[in-house]
């Protein structure tokens, strides 16, 4: 690795520590633009804004509006969660190939 990549991966590194950017409560309108909520969590990847970087995480919404989504993510042993626009929202493509009964045949025999 490079002085400069390695200076590149810490920085990133630092900038997530200082915690990720979210929508101020202007940007999300909730008077205009009501949340809808849903159980289980949609699993998506989502890119979050942090301090002089943005990066792709895999997450899960269960909070969104007509214009952005509330992404919830782990980073190790810490979970986050914050509002982002739905243009940096996509669902996860592991998840979108799988029927409901495969999806429930996996979770009932998970432990």
């Amino acid at each position: 690795m490079s002085s400069e990549s390695f200076a590149a991966a810490l920085q990133a590194q630092y900038a997530r520590r200082a915690g990720p950017i979210g929508l101020t409560a202007e940007e999300l309108d909730f008077e205009h633009f009501p949340v809808k909520n849903g159980y289980p969590g949609i699993p998506v990847k989502a890119w979050v804004r942090f301090p002089n970087c943005a990066e792709l995480v895999d997450g899960e919404v269960f909070a969104w509006t007509a214009k952005a989504a509330e992404v919830t993510w782990k980073d190790g042993p810490v979970t986050y969660r914050t509002w982002v626009w739905s243009s940096a929202v996509t669902r996860r493509e592991e998840m979108m190939n799988r029927n409901l009964g495969e999806r429930t045949r996996r979770d009932s025999n998970s432990k």
